[in-house]
C-alpha cells in the first residue's frame, strides 16, 4: 500500500509541475516578447511560439518538481514548494532575459535551485531549532 501511496504523490507532483512548468514558461516568455516585438506581429509571433515553450515549460516542470519536492522539500508545505519554485523559476528566467536573451534556460534553473534549496535551508534550520524547546543553539 506504500508504493501506491508513493506512485500517486509523485504522479500529482508530476502533473503539478507540468502544469506550472507551462504557465511559468508562457508567462515569462510572453513578458520577455512582447516589448522586443514591432507591434503589428507580436501577437503572430507569440502565438506561434507559446505552444513550444509551454510544453518545454511543462516537460521541465514535470522532471524537476518531483525530484525536488522528494529529494529537498519533503517536509516543506506543498503550497509553499510549488509556489516558492515556481516564483523562483519566473524570477531567474526574467532575470537570463533581461541579461541576455540565450540565457533564459540557464536563469530559470538557477532560480528553480535556488528557491528549492532555500526551503530546504529553511526547514533544516526550523527542524534543528523545534528540537530544542525554546533553548539557543550550543556555542562552538
Amino acid at each position: 500500500m506504500r508504493i501506491v501511496r508513493i506512485a500517486a504523490v509523485t504522479a500529482g507532483l508530476v502533473a503539478a509541475g507540468a502544469l506550472v512548468g507551462a504557465l511559468v514558461g508562457v508567462l515569462a516568455f510572453t513578458v520577455w516578447m512582447l516589448p522586443l516585438a514591432d507591434l503589428p506581429r507580436p501577437y503572430r509571433e507569440l502565438a506561434a511560439a507559446l505552444p513550444f515553450v509551454g510544453m518545454y515549460g511543462a516537460a521541465m516542470g514535470a522532471v524537476l518538481g518531483p525530484v525536488a519536492a522528494w529529494l529537498l522539500m519533503r517536509r516543506v508545505p506543498l503550497w509553499k514548494a510549488i509556489g516558492g519554485t515556481a516564483l523562483g523559476t519566473l524570477a531567474g528566467s526574467l532575470l537570463g532575459l533581461v541579461g541576455d536573451g540565450e540565457m533564459g534556460f540557464a536563469g530559470a534553473f538557477l532560480g528553480f535551485g535556488a528557491a528549492a534549496f532555500l526551503m530546504w535551508l529553511e526547514n533544516a534550520w526550523k527542524t534543528r531549532n523545534d528540537a530544542l524547546d525554546g533553548r539557543e543553539l550550543p556555542r562552538e
